[in-house]
């Protein structure tokens, strides 16, 4: 069933869905009145109903019902990342929203490439992975976190390095994965994280592209982690 997002909360009854949505189910999903629709609200509500009216700039669909998408460990973490260049880093987005996680940060760090300014694109492209793949919550994409500001974070705190030892997820908490720029973390920056109690972490003898090291990383959090719920 095509899926659509609005602002929380989806409430059984009749729904607008408005402006960049609306285009997108008028021109790209061509919906008509009659046709079968799933509302997401991306903070784990979705509603399935049925299209009443195709207007230019609104769609009203009567919601029927209305479910809670279940919690997924992998919401319990966040990537915080030093950003790729141009489109490598919509391909991060897309993919670790795709794989679940709760929150994305870019990373501060003397190596890093410029920070993105608007953050509007990204969010676009998080809704519509999550729209893909139907998962329930959108992850919190920024604000730009330094080094330091990582113990801010809680819970656990690991680096990748490729001095690491081999990954060790543990349960389900509250987790920071931290991927470095090209080029790596300065010796001073890992020493900074050494000292504030994070664990070093190899994922794979070859050197990663960012935006591979983190899909990666995620990707074996949260495998591990639904395993170990179910």
């Amino acid at each position: 069933m095509r899926t659509l997002l609005v602002n929380p909360p989806v409430v059984v009854g009749l729904m607008m869905v408005g402006e960049d949505e609306a285009h997108h189910g008028r021109t790209v999903l061509r919906l008509r009145a009659g046709d079968e629709i799933r509302l997401a609200d991306g903070a784990g509500g979705a509603g399935t109903g049925t299209v009443q009216t195709v207007e230019r700039h609104a769609i009203l669909v009567q919601i029927a019902a209305v479910e809670v998408v279940p919690a997924q460990p992998a919401e319990l973490l966040t990537i915080a990342v030093a950003p790729p260049k141009g489109d490598r880093l919509g391909d991060l987005v897309r993919g670790l929203t795709e794989l679940g996680v709760g929150s994305i940060r870019f990373l501060q760090c003397e190596r890093a490439e410029r920070l993105p300014g608007n953050l509007d694109r990204l969010q676009r492209i998080a809704g519509e992975a999550l729209k893909q793949c139907r998962r329930g919550r959108l992850p919190q994409i920024g604000p730009e976190v330094d080094i330091p500001g990582l113990a801010c974070l809680g819970g656990r705190l690991i680096v990748l390095d490729r001095s690491g030892s081999a990954p060790d997820s543990g349960s389900p908490q509250p987790t920071t994965l931290v991927i470095g720029p090209e080029g790596g973390l300065t010796t001073d920056e890992l020493a900074t994280l050494n000292a504030m109690g994070a664990a070093s972490v190899r994922l794979a003898g070859s050197i990663l592209r960012i935006e591979t090291a983190a899909l990666a990383a995620a990707a074996v959090w949260a495998c591990t982690w639904e395993h170990h719920q179910s």
